[in-house]
């Protein structure tokens, strides 16, 4: 699981966009990420009235991020599929601007005991459930101040990407990012970063184009 901070510079992210909610599909673990884990590096920002929601499908996981954040009121967690998890999750939000982090996919990595890449027969909202998450927030709210980052966007399109492309893509990946333009074109810039896997990271449209390097790794 690729981490956010590979995508964005978080702080001035989250302090510029004046993000109060962070949103995440997908926990990974806390304990084996050696202190790089997403929701752990969005917590040690520590902005005193950020809410963290993330929403995670396996037991084990979910479980070990539970006990490590029981004591930070300020993240929730939630267990299931993000396409249950995500409405009422969003319930728990206001208007106020809102970092997503989309990078639910093929639980627990789809690797074996011997870390060799499976593919298993779950379904496609289980599988690749981006399209379906990212329409379940477009139609829950207004997303304009919204920030989205995508993780993984080799799994639906063939590229530069520093890990290389998706071999299994034809057979068991999406067939193109079509859906994220139709979504989110009126509302949002969308810049493409072929770091790791690919991300794709969506800002509000009426950020300045000269500043939006200034948030992205790499840029």
């Amino acid at each position: 699981m690729a981490k956010l901070q590979n995508a964005i510079n978080l702080r001035p992210t989250f302090e510029d966009f004046n993000i109060k909610h962070y949103v995440e599909t997908g926990t990974g673990g806390i304990l084996d990420s050696y202190g790089q884990n997403s929701l752990l590096q969005v917590s040690q920002l520590q902005i005193p009235d950020l809410r963290m929601h993330s929403i995670e499908i396996l037991d084990r996981i979910y479980n070990e991020a539970v006990d490590y954040f029981k004591d930070n009121d300020n993240v929730c967690m939630h267990l299931g599929a993000s396409h249950d998890k995500l409405p009422e999750t969003l319930e728990e939000l206001d208007e106020n601007p809102t970092l997503f982090f989309l990078d639910a996919h093929y639980p627990d990595s789809y690797r074996d005991e011997h870390n060799v890449e499976i593919i298993r027969d779950d379904p496609d909202y289980i599988k690749i459930p981006l399209e379906g998450e990212l329409r379940i927030i477009c139609q829950s709210r207004d997303v304009s101040k919204d920030i989205i980052v995508i993780d993984d966007i080799r799994i639906y399109q063939d590229g530069p990407y520093e890990h290389g492309n998706f071999e299994n893509r034809a057979v068991h990946g999406g067939q193109n990012l079509n859906f994220v333009e139709e979504l989110l074109d009126e509302t949002h810039i969308l810049v493409e970063s072929h770091l790791q896997e690919g991300y794709l990271i969506c800002f509000p449209v009426d950020t300045p184009e000269d500043t939006v390097r200034k948030y992205i790794v790499g840029a």
